[in-house]
């Protein structure tokens, strides 16, 4: 036997697949008694919802959703329309396939960088030596480098800025995450501006190694410690 209805989880939040057979008020209740079910899997959730299996005339559309909202905790913020569906589907399957990419894939680097070269991942990169001064490196996802980073490095490079920069030693190097250049404290306070580069003091310790990465709209440095893994 066919079900009354099926409540289907998508990006833009449900779909519902509706029992042609059934009258309206029937759907009505069965939807409920669904949604009842679900429990709070849906609680507090602001979501668009979209119809499948019978035309609804507007009225009833409308009488679904407040059925839905009077007795879960949804707020149903629009209906999606098929167009609409298709794009936000187009759009999920980029994510995936960018998420897929550039999140869980990343390409070795053996050896330093010379002065003047360049170095491009469309994934992430994992890079063993050193890049000076006048060279670059950039990313799709994280920045791994185990060597010293005295160039130019951007993370996340298609619009990610949830990826980060790691290094052994970052000294001198020019940092942008996404579209966020770094801008030292100098420059933030008004004072000589640096040009965006990272100057560290140069002392007779062992560096620690540094990740940077994008707080509240800022990239920052901080010491990679275990704390942080």
């Amino acid at each position: 036997m066919k079900q009354a209805v099926v409540i289907k989880s998508k990006s833009y939040g449900i779909h519902l697949v509706l029992n042609p057979g059934l009258e309206f008020q029937e759907l009505v209740d069965a939807v409920i008694t669904k949604f009842r079910e679900a429990g709070g899997f849906f609680k507090d959730a602001a979501i668009g919802i979209s119809f499948e299996g019978r035309l609804l005339e507007p009225s009833q559309e409308y009488e679904l959703i407040a059925a839905i909202e009077a007795h879960t905790g949804v707020h149903i913020i629009c209906i999606m329309e098929e167009e609409q569906i298709k794009e936000a589907c187009v759009l999920e399957q980029t994510e995936n396939f960018i998420r897929r990419r550039v999140m869980d894939h990343a390409v070795y680097h053996y050896g330093s960088l010379q002065p003047g070269e360049e170095l491009h991942s469309d994934v992430g990169l994992i890079m063993i030596g050193d890049v000076p001064k006048g060279a670059s490196v950039t990313a799709g996802g994280n920045i791994m480098i185990f060597g010293t980073l005295e160039g130019f490095a951007q993370a996340g490079a298609y619009g990610d800025s949830a990826a980060c920069i790691t290094a052994l030693s970052i000294d001198n190097g020019q940092l942008q995450i996404g579209s966020i250049l770094f801008i030292p404290k100098e420059q933030e306070k008004g004072g000589k501006s640096k040009g965006g580069f990272l100057r560290r003091k140069k002392t007779e310790e062992r560096l620690t190694p540094q990740i940077a990465r994008v707080r509240n709209g800022h990239v920052i440095m901080e010491p990679y410690t275990k704390d942080l893994l």
